[in-house]
């Protein structure tokens, strides 16, 4: 099994702004005013629709031609529910994500409908992000008190 490691860096500005650096490329973060941000970016919680999205679009394209299907125009509309209190979920854990993601794909194709729906199945079990949200993940975090630097904490020790 080859495992290959995905790296992203987060630097908070200020308020509830960040920026994450992945890559070449930066992407900020931001709450609404209505949670007390600035509403100058996404909030982590859109990012990870985003990310939903981005990976159910990627997944389509990655596998249409395995089902002869040309895709003409493909959009992902996805939504989320939280309760910013927090919530319990069936086994007594207290939680503070999403309750519920939905996404609703609409395709342009001119290929058979069964072909459309194998697709689809196909891409909800190959969908990485999906799978993330699905099955649960190990997240381990640490927490690291010194001088900030661009340096992996590795290289600091």
């Amino acid at each position: 099994m080859k495992i290959r490691t995905y790296k992203a860096q987060t630097k908070w500005i200020e308020g509830f702004k960040t920026e994450t650096e992945i890559r070449k490329f930066k992407v900020d973060i931001d709450e609404p005013l209505e949670l007390k941000g600035t509403n100058t970016a996404s909030n982590p919680v859109e990012m990870l629709l985003a990310a939903l999205g981005g990976c159910v679009a990627v997944t389509y394209r990655a596998y249409a031609r395995k089902f002869g299907i040309e895709i003409e125009g493909l959009i992902i509309n996805l939504e989320g529910d939280t309760v910013h209190s927090g919530w319990t979920d069936g086994e007594g854990k207290e939680r503070s994500g999403f309750k519920q993601i939905r996404y609703e794909v609409q395709i342009k194709t001119k290929a058979p409908q069964e072909k459309v729906y194998q697709l689809h199945k196909l891409a909800e079990k190959k969908c990485s992000i999906s799978d993330v949200l699905i099955n649960p993940t190990e997240v381990k975090g640490s927490v690291s008190i010194s001088q900030f630097t661009k340096a992996p904490i590795y290289q600091l020790i």
